[in-house]
């Protein structure tokens, strides 16, 4: 199983407290691989506040921070494309897409799990996706 993280990820995984410390150990006793598209780095995962920001890059020396390339950037477009067509209330963000489409490519070999706080995009996202079966949402 491999874990894809998206921002809402990172603050429930990143070990603040007991409880985040503890899921953060669960899920990396069974899975494969924690992965991290480079694009959340954008959303701010890093507050200015000290204490927050040491426990959130404790959780990036231990996740897998993966490169956005063409084919993912490609296949997040037409994922949001999609996710417009199919109805949403409001278009899905670039990094949610792309998140919901690193996901999708690493589900083509492997069971994933998308780690958020967002249900309702990622559980549009991941329903229009090739590999949907394959496919899963945790909600932190």
């Amino acid at each position: 199983m491999i874990v894809v993280l998206d921002t809402g990820g990172v603050e429930g995984l990143a070990p603040l407290d007991e409880e985040r410390r503890a899921r953060l150990r669960l899920l990396r006793e069974r899975t494969d691989d924690l992965v991290l598209p480079a694009a959340v780095l954008a959303e701010s995962v890093l507050s200015g506040h000290a204490g927050h920001d040491y426990h959130v890059q404790r959780l990036l020396g231990v996740v897998n921070v993966a490169d956005v390339d063409a084919p993912t950037g490609h296949a997040a477009g037409a994922l949001r494309r999609k996710a417009m067509g199919a109805g949403m209330q409001r278009p899905p963000s670039g990094v949610d897409t792309i998140v919901a489409a690193a996901a999708d490519a690493r589900a083509a070999h492997d069971d994933v799990v998308i780690v958020t706080s967002d249900r309702g995009d990622f559980q549009m996202l991941g329903s229009l996706a090739t590999n949907a079966a394959r496919l899963s949402v945790l909600v932190v």
